[in-house]
């Protein structure tokens, strides 16, 4: 990657790579932030803009409200500023996995489940009042998994700012804007849908809604020229069409869920016979519309004609009138993904052998079979089919008084042996676990946490047991246990594991092997997490630095002390003498004769790096684990994570108490209690670690070139940025000014 020359921006923490985009208000840069050792974007507000405080302040402000916009299809922001110099910028990831101009969709259900996760994290947006302002394919992004990330909102505009450069022209583009946006009128979240509308068009058609030599006759016919009407083979999209891109707001829809709700309809619809539909694939860019797999079963199983069996438009509009006042989730609900359980697979998974599934007309027409009178035969057909009515429809639990549920269990208490009754009451179950997978599916685990809420009071409330669904439960369960065992063995928690062990917990509470693998899950540690093993030490987790190649560790939460050091060196004869100032001084000083006052709770000094390591083997061979003198890398990982910024406060160094002492050549301007060493424990840092900025140096392995070498500064220390650096110390010497502290490996 070439530096780009003459780039007069200076970024705290990143160096700027290539300059890889411009628009009217700001730049974007490829940058690498240095500490975490990441390629991120850095979008710079230009220096015209900057010169309007203001606007630099918004910029950032709306910056820090997208970063609080904590969705999957949302692009994270990591940090937003503006700078002492009047710089503002913001960060994000760095994505190179193309865009949705470039995605090539063969088929309905790809381009409406691509559409799906644009609606989801549009609602977010909006549910949050922050709109986008500028919605195109290209700020729809894919991050390597090929998942939906939207970028680029219009964050450099506040809600009382017009959206224009300094030549007074609007931002955005011609293509996608509504019309209120290019009258300079008042916008709001459906600004967006109209967007989104302009986008799908193109992605159905290939073509833009309306094109013109000119952006602004294109701007015009946005204004004045009436919706396109879509080729006799697309026209089941055509609803959605009228409604995204109505010239009057209040005539689109009013919320991007409702937008996403209607697209669902087309992914599941049979909308039109297999050879019109062929004739469109070829005549329309190979963009097909989905075949269900239900349609061929019609004779062999009732729901599937309920969930896919065309309706009148004057029907459909009734229920979607009836179904917005429910909470139930409607037959806009996925069904057919590949990886779901749809309604016939769980049947001839899950349904009770002495059940033998109807045909369509047995379930419509299904006589009682306690001898009941044949005057009662009608009344129970029409109960049967209205029941089924609401299973088609969803209404499962919901509302209390027109549900599928109670309507088939109502049926089941005057006619106990009805095996249409009782079946569709099954099917109730059914069609729950089919919207849970569907749900798990897209990763959308709180909409499946509802169903599951749901389906749980349904056991509770209706004569049936959950043992009736074990296949399906036993597979979310195993996956929860999957999910949970990955996450243990990486030490790293995982919400997609939490939500599935939530779910499981849900469906099978008893289950002891999902007992067991969620206590070893929720102990897994996190950084800063405090540890006493049987050796009495006691340490503190410290996560892996990826950058620096550096795994998981425990780290001795303070330093080595005396009275620990002296089990093992009492009888090991360690004798060297002990420098002090760099002198060793006429008297023989030594680790248990130091040059100053210690008590047992002091840091061991004057010992050799080698000592240091002859400690670590003792310790392991004593308590069968792997300790050892940390490297250099761990150290700094464990500074990094743990350590506060050193300061007068938190770090025992050289300071004015030493005025008595006329040996320290230099002194800072701190003031502590202590003119050599302090008792462990005495300094905290962050976490549950103590003594990480001060009161000794500590011998670490692996210094570069040097096989060891003393990290962070000490009681001697006269500058604080010394207590963040290394000191070439012979390592064959005893300092008075050098200790140690352990790790404890993990494998």
């Amino acid at each position: 990657m070439r530096t780009v020359p003459k780039l007069n921006i200076n970024i705290p923490d990143h160096t700027i790579l290539d300059k890889i985009g411009e628009g009217g208000m700001s730049a974007v840069y490829l940058g690498r932030q240095q500490s975490l050792q990441r390629k991120v974007a850095i979008k710079v507000l230009k220096k015209l803009v900057m010169e309007d405080k203001l606007l630099a302040e918004r910029f950032v402000e709306e910056a820090k409200t997208v970063a609080s916009l904590d969705h999957p299809h949302i692009i994270s922001i990591y940090e937003a500023k503006k700078l002492p110099s009047g710089l503002a910028y913001f960060t994000m990831p760095y994505l190179t996995h193309g865009d949705f101009s470039e995605i090539i969709c063969t088929n309905a259900e790809h381009l409406i489940d691509l559409l799906g996760q644009i609606c989801d994290g549009l609602s977010h947006a909006h549910e949050h009042g922050v709109i986008h302002r500028d919605l195109k394919p290209e700020n729809i992004l894919f991050d390597q998994f090929g998942r939906i990330k939207i970028a680029d909102f219009g964050i450099a505009i506040s809600k009382k700012t017009q959206r224009k450069t300094k030549e007074t022209q609007l931002l955005g583009s011609a293509h996608y804007m509504s019309p209120e946006q290019i009258q300079s009128r008042p916008i709001n979240h459906r600004s967006d849908i109209y967007s989104l509308g302009c986008i799908i068009y193109e992605k159905i058609t290939g073509e833009h809604v309306f094109s013109a030599n000119s952006d602004f006759s294109i701007l015009m016919s946005h204004i004045n020229k009436p919706i396109p009407i879509l080729p006799a083979a697309l026209s089941v999209w055509q609803p959605i069409i009228d409604q995204c891109l109505a010239k009057d707001p209040d005539d689109r829809y009013q919320s991007v869920a409702d937008l996403k709700a209607d697209l669902m309809k087309i992914r599941y619809q049979d909308s039109q016979p297999e050879p019109d539909r062929q004739k469109s694939t070829q005549s329309y860019k190979k963009f097909i519309y989905p075949i269900s797999a239900m349609a061929a079963m019609l004779a062999i199983i009732v729901v599937a004609l309920l969930l896919f069996s065309d309706n009148s438009s004057d029907k459909t509009n009734e229920q979607s009138a009836e179904l917005n006042q429910q909470t139930e989730p409607t037959s806009s609900e996925p069904l057919a993904q590949a990886s779901v359980l749809t309604p016939p697979d769980l049947l001839a998974k899950e349904a009770p052998q002495q059940i033998t599934e109807p045909s369509l007309m047995e379930t419509v027409i299904t006589l009682p079979e306690n001898g009941a009178s044949q005057s009662q035969e009608p009344d129970l057909t029409a109960r049967l089919s209205t029941a089924n009515e609401s299973l088609k429809d969803f209404r499962l639990t919901k509302p209390a008084d027109d549900n599928a549920a109670s309507q088939f269990s109502a049926i089941l208490a005057e006619y106990p042996d009805n095996q249409a009754a009782r079946q569709g009451l099954h099917k109730v179950g059914l069609y729950y676990f089919s919207l849970i997978n569907s749900k798990l599916d897209q990763q959308a685990y709180g909409d499946a946490i509802t169903h599951i809420k749901s389906l749980t009071d349904f056991f509770k409330d209706y004569p049936i047991k959950a043992d009736d669904y074990q296949t399906a439960i036993d597979d979310i369960t195993s996956q929860a246990i999957s999910l949970a065992n990955g996450a243990i063995q990486k030490r790293r928690t995982n919400p997609q594991a939490q939500d599935y062990l939530t779910m499981s917990f849900m469906l099978a509470p008893n289950n002891t092997d999902l007992a067991a693998v969620e206590t070893r899950y929720q102990a897994i540690p996190k950084s800063g997490d405090v540890m006493t093993d049987l050796s009495g030490h006691t340490w503190v987790f410290v996560t892996a630095a990826n950058s620096t190649g550096v795994g998981d560790f425990w780290l001795a939460q303070s330093e080595t002390s005396v009275s620990q050091f002296k089990t093992f060196a009492a009888d090991q004869g360690f004798n060297e003498r002990c420098e002090h100032f760099g002198k060793g001084g006429f008297f023989k000083k030594t680790w248990d004769k130091p040059p100053f006052d210690q008590t047992g709770q002091h840091p061991v000094i004057c010992i050799t790096a080698a000592q240091a390591s002859a400690y670590a083997a003792w310790l392991s061979e004593s308590q069968q684990a792997d300790y050892q003198l940390p490297t250099l890398a761990q150290w700094q990982s464990a500074q990094q994570q743990l350590a506060k910024n050193p300061n007068c406060a938190n770090s025992n160094i050289a300071g004015q108490e030493t005025d008595s002492e006329s040996k320290f050549a230099q002194r800072s301007d701190c003031r502590d209690d202590y003119v050599f060493t302090a008792p462990v424990k005495s300094l905290a840092a962050t976490k549950n670690s103590h003594d990480l900025t001060g009161n000794v140096a500590e011998w670490v392995r692996a210094c570069g070139n040097s096989d060891f070498c003393a990290a962070g500064g000490s009681w001697m220390s006269a500058d604080l940025a010394a207590t963040q650096s290394t000191e070439s110390a012979d390592p064959n010497k005893a300092l008075s000014h050098v200790g140690f502290r352990l790790i404890k490996t993990i494998d």
